[in-house]
């Protein structure tokens, strides 16, 4: 299950340390049993090769360590059937004119659904708007699946990089500044968002252009203005880029709408696919 109703409350340390205790993580030979206030909620068949992440110790030690780095604000912790997540978000950074917060999240599944997820980022809580998470790089990015031969030695790699917390933010809010006046055709963007290698669009990546396309004229926050009406007619049917009669007519939008936008429709799902689709927008703009 990737997307999930996001629950956000104020930080409160013993509310979160709560309720990782009733999380219990254990293997029963080729079983990896997952259980929360000691109900079963996921049951998964794996291999030897296998690593069982624990995640609530893991959490805690985080919680604890991440307040060396910033102060955490609010938090979202989900967990649901066989997967685990928890966001720390806290102080504030002003880029283009809007707020961001600081972020730490830690993304796990007991299910061999997602890989283990380390990530600093930023989070954009502007109205409806969705999440930035981390740019890649060796200071703010972790994802590693869980096998026992690499898994613990990059877990502990990444920690120990913790460090350079302040120089991964920098980092990232530079690269959403850098967006700052600069434009994107949306003919263009379309194409590398909803083709193929082989020029074809399918289903789901139909569902997304219409998505955003959506978001660029209903954004509160980030929707084109004064559109003409043809304009307005292609953003109403974004497939119509590929229709001849529509060769003559393309939008040039900021840059910096667009990286909102196309998050905005991502900004219920889980840290994994917010991040992916995060890292390739800002590609593409």
């Amino acid at each position: 299950m990737s997307r999930f109703r996001k629950i956000e409350k104020d930080y409160n340390q013993e509310d979160i340390f709560n309720t990782l205790n009733n999380l219990e993580l254990s293997r029963n030979g080729d079983n990896i049993l997952t259980h929360f206030n000691n109900r079963l909620i996921a049951n998964t068949i794996v291999t030897n090769k296998y690593e069982l992440f624990d995640f609530p110790t893991f959490a805690k030690e985080m919680v604890n360590e991440i307040q060396n780095y910033f102060t955490p604000e609010r938090y979202m912790l989900r967990i649901t059937k066989g997967q685990q997540e928890l966001r720390l978000i806290g102080e504030e950074v002003l880029i283009n004119g809007d707020m961001y917060s600081k972020m730490f999240n830690i993304l796990n599944s007991t299910d061999k659904s997602r890989a283990l997820q380390l990530n600093i980022g930023l989070v954009r809580f502007i109205c409806s708007n969705g999440v930035v998470v981390g740019y890649d790089d060796e200071f703010s990015s972790l994802r590693t699946k869980h096998f026992k031969s690499s898994m613990p030695g990059k877990v502990e790699l990444f920690s120990e990089g913790l460090d350079n917390f302040d120089i991964s933010i920098n980092k990232q809010v530079s690269i959403i500044d850098n967006l700052k006046g600069r434009f994107v055709s949306f003919k263009e963007l379309a194409s590398k968002l909803a083709l193929d290698e082989d020029g074809i669009m399918n289903e789901n990546r139909s569902l997304k252009l219409r998505a955003f396309a959506k978001k660029l004229l209903t954004s509160e926050t980030d929707r084109l203005d004064n559109l003409k009406v043809d304009e307005i007619t292609l953003l109403k049917n974004p497939h119509f880029f590929l229709d001849p009669k529509f060769n003559s007519i393309d939008i040039e939008m900021p840059s910096y709408k667009a990286l909102n936008c196309w998050t905005e429709v991502y900004r219920n799902y889980d840290s994994s696919i917010l991040k992916r689709e995060t890292n390739r927008i800002l590609e593409l703009v």
